[in-house]
């Protein structure tokens, strides 16, 4: 249009600037109204349009005899044509069809040899700079693009890093809630005895028996001693900041010894059916293990002298523990439920039962490898059962010959 206000004996293609003009109109609008297509098409639509309007600035340089205006025309198109494709490809076959078109035309025309050259020479340069600052430009977009995905990965990676942390503050939170209600549970089995130690101690001193007060007064500081330990190892069992790092074998034999004496009387008697193991487990773990799965079997016993059975299977790959009363017993459909936090299926507000402690036996046990189930029949009693591999609890188990000390029991008293 503009070279045709300044040269009106240009010579043109019949009804081309009009066909040109409405075609360029409608791939300018063709996003406004076909986005969806136009986002999977479009790069092909630009690449055909300037294809065209290239060919059709050579046809018409050719019909003006390669006329400057033309041929700067035809240049400019050509050189922003390469800036604005973005795909080697695309721009390899925009920059040969373009070179081999206006090569023919020139042969075909009837201008001087040297201006043959000229036209080409200069062609040439201005392809070799165009693809010099395109490569420039892709190269710059490719790590444009790298550092995006980098970006996108990274926050990607954050985000998943702070849900994490997150769901690991959630959990935090919960247990330090539950933390109080625990400590409160499992320190009021030593109180009792510590309170009911203190009273015969008492009695023992105003009857003049001073060894048996002795004995008891040793008890008396057993029982503290032990809920010092329960106490500082549910804090760091709850706030999850003890790690599994046992590397001593542990004698249950001690742990269990120490309840039975705790907590034998007239009306319950607590026997070891056989030897326990020594195994890589915590302390402070199995004494909560223990202690809440005998007080259970005191507390929900209606019979008249509560019988409490204490022992191991050995098994070829576990170790079965078991305790086993002669009480009342559990109906079958609570079995999963009693091991849920604050569920309790005796309402009789007699029973000191918050519904923790067989929650907290569950969890230490999972959390050490272990399992726990029971075996119950209404009205003659309950058998608590769980188990821990052997490769979990043992050293060099699977060797042939394993360690002595690592399979060693204590005789039972």
């Amino acid at each position: 249009m503009a070279i045709g206000y300044f040269d009106p004996d240009r010579i043109e293609l019949d009804w081309a600037p009009e066909a040109l003009s409405l075609f360029f109109l409608v791939v300018g609008l063709a996003p406004f109204f076909l986005n969806s297509w136009c986002r999977k098409y479009y790069g092909y639509i630009v690449f055909a349009a300037l294809t065209i309007f290239a060919n059709y600035l050579i046809i018409t340089s050719a019909l003006n005899q390669f006329h400057l205006s033309y041929l700067l025309g035809t240049y400019v198109v050509l050189f922003g044509g390469i800036l604005l494709l973005t795909h080697r490809i695309w721009i390899i076959l925009y920059t040969f069809s373009s070179f081999i078109h206006l090569f023919l035309k020139l042969g075909l025309s009837n201008v001087s040899f040297s201006d043959k050259g000229a036209v080409l020479l200069s062609l040439a340069t201005i392809f070799v700079f165009s693809m010099f600052i395109q490569n420039g430009f892709i190269r710059y977009k490719y790590k444009l693009r790298k550092q995006n995905m980098d970006l996108e990965t990274m926050v990607k990676q954050r985000t998943k890093a702070l849900e994490r942390r997150a769901r690991e503050l959630s959990v935090k939170n919960r247990e330090l809630e539950e933390f109080a209600y625990v400590v409160s549970h499992d320190i009021k089995s030593p109180l009792r005895n510590v309170h009911s130690l203190g009273t015969w101690i008492l009695e023992d001193m105003n009857d003049g028996r001073l060894e048996q007060g002795k004995v008891n007064l040793q008890l008396l500081m057993d029982q503290v001693a032990q809920m010092d330990m329960l106490v500082d190892g549910i804090l760091k069992y709850s706030l999850g900041i003890e790690k599994k790092t046992v590397t001593a074998l542990l004698d249950l034999n001690e742990v269990v010894d120490g309840l039975i004496r705790a907590n034998n009387s007239d009306k319950v008697i607590i026997e070891k059916d056989s030897s326990l193991p020594r195994l890589l487990v915590d302390r402070t773990q199995m004494l909560q293990v223990f202690q809440n799965l005998i007080q259970n079997a005191i507390k929900y016993n209606d019979k008249p002298i509560a019988y409490i059975n204490v022992g191991v299977m050995d098994e070829v790959d576990r170790f079965t523990f078991y305790v086993q009363d002669n009480g009342m017993g559990i109906a079958k459909e609570h079995f999963d439920r009693i091991f849920k936090l604050f569920q309790k299926l005796e309402e009789d507000k007699r029973k000191d039962s918050s519904g923790i402690g067989l929650a907290v036996v569950k969890k230490i046990l999972a959390k050490n490898g272990g399992e726990i189930w029971l075996e119950s029949e209404a009205g003659k009693g309950t058998t608590f059962f769980f188990s821990f591999l052997k490769e979990d609890v043992l050293f060099n188990f699977g060797n042939k010959k394993p360690q002595k000390e690592s399979l060693a029991y204590s005789e039972v008293p």
